[in-house]
């Protein structure tokens, strides 16, 4: 039998709110940017992050590597965050989980600053404890470490969380730290792109996952 759900793990952009980043233009800008830098061209920008740290990191270049790399990554945030809306019944799910009892904290891959913005201006963040951005991690989504900081800092085992998110970096995250994920329609990913990769649950709505955790 399955534990119950104590802490849901929420995604950002294409989860609480729709889906803005231009990755096609964004991803071609950093590919460029990471060529200049000696580092791999290859993967989307979550996947070039991470390969260049892979590298960076025992080189103690890492501090360089957001230098250079992080003010790209935080422009086409602040782009995404002029046209973000709240999906649907965010805040109202949110706060029916606290009031439950349930604990909801977030892992992004959208930066600090831009994540706090929005966060504030939906008036989500009151909800949100804690809040991991790619900023506070060496390695982005679809690693598992931000997952893992959330459920060591509230002392969450992985079969009492959910997590929610939009694509395929979420199932993976979620899969590698052991807990079960559920995912919205509509975000980054078509639903046919989880034919191999298929999440626990999937939804069209947020008001859906409340019924998941109770």
């Amino acid at each position: 039998m399955s534990r119950r759900i104590e802490t849901v793990i929420f995604d950002f952009e294409g989860t609480l709110v729709d889906f803005q980043w231009r990755l096609a233009e964004a991803e071609a800008e950093l590919r460029q940017a990471f060529a200049a830098q000696g580092f791999g061209t290859a993967g989307n920008y979550a996947e070039l992050w991470n390969a260049a740290a892979e590298v960076a990191v025992p080189q103690g270049r890492l501090a360089a590597l957001r230098a250079a790399l992080g003010p790209i990554y935080d422009r086409w945030d602040a782009d995404a965050l002029a046209r973000w809306s709240p999906r649907p019944g965010a805040a109202e799910l949110l706060q029916r989980l606290g009031r439950a009892g349930i604990r909801t904290a977030m892992v992004s891959n959208i930066g600090r600053l831009a994540l706090g913005n929005a966060l504030g201006r939906f008036g989500l963040d009151r909800w949100l404890a804690p809040v991991v951005s790619r900023d506070d991690v060496t390695y982005m989504k679809p690693r598992a470490e931000g997952t893992l900081r959330v459920l060591a800092e509230l002392k969450t085992l992985p079969e009492e969380a959910l997590f929610v998110g939009d694509s395929r970096a979420d199932v993976l995250a979620a899969r590698a730290a052991g807990l079960r994920v559920a995912i919205i329609r509509g975000g980054e990913c078509d639903e046919s792109a989880f034919a191999e990769l298929p999440p626990d649950h999937f939804v069209s709505r947020l008001d859906e996952i409340a019924a998941l955790v109770g």
